[in-house]
């Protein structure tokens, strides 16, 4: 298994649900942890409870519907002198859940273009952004990680484009992992399940606590995790020990 002691993790939408605990199983690893959130004071809890853990974090702030926010926030991790070894794609939205509480149709017949452009700015362009230029990086040290978040979403007319971004999503994971062969850096993804977060809302099937260990499978794995797609569900009540032996021995789903 992969040692992540003293290594840097980038997490992005880190003060909350699947972010939030993936940070801190990241940290429970020995690995220093960058916190991405909109506001650094959301991060507050979580900082604090992976200081406890004697590990390194570096909290930062930028709201990725604005333009530039991917060169501020890699800018503002480089003035540090951190060199992120392990990005996990987290941060998204999902527009319907915020009609919905407004009391507005979130029929894909609705929607405005800004509310599509958004949706694809948070999810797709900005992992993108992420990943691309991270993993340059990554290659010219022989060592990276990139994780994904996905979702096994479709035919729901009211998460239209949430299902559209994700799909994307899919397709930068398999042509960035082509990329990256043999270079060191796996780019790969994980579908976390319909979990009870923010963008899940309370009634979905899956605790967000089930996504450990699953997001840090293919992270950990020794093998080529390049160009594979996860299911955390599958890891729930594992340790990530026994997560990672069991991964190895099942091949996960090649896009």
């Amino acid at each position: 298994m992969v040692s992540l002691i003293d290594k840097w993790a980038l997490v992005t939408g880190a003060s909350r649900g699947i972010g939030k605990i993936t940070s801190l199983s990241l940290a429970e690893q020995g690995c220093n942890v960058v916190l991405h959130s909109r506001r650094t004071e959301n991060l507050k809890e979580v900082q604090e409870a992976i200081e406890k853990m004697g590990v390194k974090v570096f909290p930062v702030a930028e709201n990725f519907m604005e333009e530039g926010a991917v060169d501020r926030l890699l800018g503002q991790i480089e003035a540090q002198g951190i060199s992120v070894d392990i990005l996990i794609n987290n941060a998204g939205v999902n527009l319907s859940i915020e009609r919905e509480n407004s009391g507005i149709s979130s029929a894909f017949d609705k929607w405005t273009q800004k509310e599509y452009e958004t949706t694809m700015r948070v999810n797709t362009v900005v992992p993108t952004l992420l990943a691309v230029k991270l993993s340059v990086k990554m290659r010219q040290r022989g060592f990276g990680r990139i994780v994904n978040l996905t979702s096994d979403i479709h035919g729901a007319s009211d998460h239209l484009i949430y299902s559209i971004s994700k799909g994307a999503i899919d397709k930068m994971t398999r042509d960035l992992a082509e990329i990256m062969e043999g270079s060191g850096v796996a780019v790969s993804a994980v579908e976390p399940g319909w979990c009870q977060t923010f963008l899940g809302g309370e009634g979905a099937m899956c605790p967000a606590e089930n996504t450990s260990p699953g997001m840090l499978v293919p992270v950990c794995m020794e093998q080529s995790v390049n160009g594979k797609t996860f299911h955390a569900q599958e890891f729930a009540n594992m340790t990530l020990r026994e997560a990672v032996a069991w991964a190895e021995q099942v091949q996960p789903v090649t896009f």
